[in-house]
């Protein structure tokens, strides 16, 4: 049975313990606050990028060149390779920390079962958190470039400059359909896997986009071919922007769970502890007043 000296001396430490969950829970619920935020402040912009690429695609509709470039993603080096099978290439958002339950681990399972029946030459995958590139090496797939992935809201920009040219590099090199993995904040502190198709672009996510709230008809005056090819390269940071973002939400928010789950945890330890320190403490003082009697006794007898 352990001393009291010891027993104080794990109090301490469990009490120390639990003063850094309750930080770790403040930094994590302001950080999911800090991410949300910049999901919705993008919300306007992914709107106005939207409805440019669906006025401009219809008025393109006749002219099928420009209109397959920006579809199907085709380079005019894919079209080359038109005889071999097309790659399919994979950009996972993950977490380069620890302490968020299988965040990771369950977003690698779920783009292993997605490109499960493509050969292994024709998978691209690049992972932004250099613990979800070790997931995804666990789970048999190949990652040919490893992101770390951005410490605050205002460093998501910087990330996704960085991505932008690899995946220019895959669309010259053939990969005709890009993926785009993460784990979406679905609210209560939950989230859940979410697979986005960034290549080819889906008209029909397009056209359901609300038309602009006005009786004038929509019109540009840049030559229609550059505001395409523009407007799609803003499509694909909004989409990497968004996805960025939602996925270090969702990571905090797993983070939190796991810093609620470790603060209950610890209250059960402390109360155990509690309770046998006071069964100790009693024992001593019981020890000690029973050492004073019998030294009274032996002194009167």
């Amino acid at each position: 049975m352990p001393t009291l000296e010891a027993l104080r001396h794990t109090l301490a430490t469990v009490e120390e313990l639990r003063s850094i969950v309750r930080t770790m829970k403040a930094l994590a619920a302001v950080s999911i606050h800090q991410y949300d935020q910049a999901v919705s402040a993008l919300a306007d912009y992914d709107r106005a990028v939207r409805q440019g690429l669906a006025v401009v695609l219809r008025e393109q509709a006749m002219e099928t060149g420009v209109r397959s470039l920006v579809l199907t993603g085709e380079t005019p080096e894919a079209r080359s390779t038109a005889g071999r099978p097309s790659a399919i290439g994979a950009v996972a958002f993950g977490s380069d920390h620890g302490l968020c339950g299988r965040f990771n681990e369950v977003l690698a399972e779920h783009l292993a079962m997605t490109l499960h029946d493509r050969p292994e030459s024709q998978r691209w995958v690049l992972a932004v958190g250099v613990r979800q590139a070790a997931a995804l090496e666990e789970q048999g797939l190949s990652v040919q470039q490893a992101f770390y992935t951005p410490g605050a809201a205002s460093a998501i920009q910087q990330t996704v400059r960085q991505l932008l040219p690899v995946l220019e590099q895959w669309r010259e090199a053939g990969v005709i359909e890009i993926l785009l993995f993460h784990n979406r904040h679905r609210g209560a502190n939950s989230h859940e896997p979410t697979q986005v198709q960034l290549l080819p672009l889906d008209p029909a996510a397009l056209s359901r986009e609300a038309p602009p709230s006005t009786r004038s008809l929509p019109g540009y005056a840049a030559d229609r071919a550059e505001l395409l090819a523009a407007l799609l390269r803003e499509w694909l940071f909004v989409e990497l922007f968004r996805a960025c973002a939602e996925s270090l939400a969702s990571e905090h928010a797993s983070r939190l769970l796991a810093m609620q789950a470790a603060e209950r945890n610890i209250a059960d330890r402390l109360t155990a502890l509690n309770a046998a320190y006071r069964q100790q403490r009693q024992e001593a003082i019981t020890a000690e007043l029973l050492d004073v009697v019998a030294g009274f006794e032996a002194t009167i007898e």
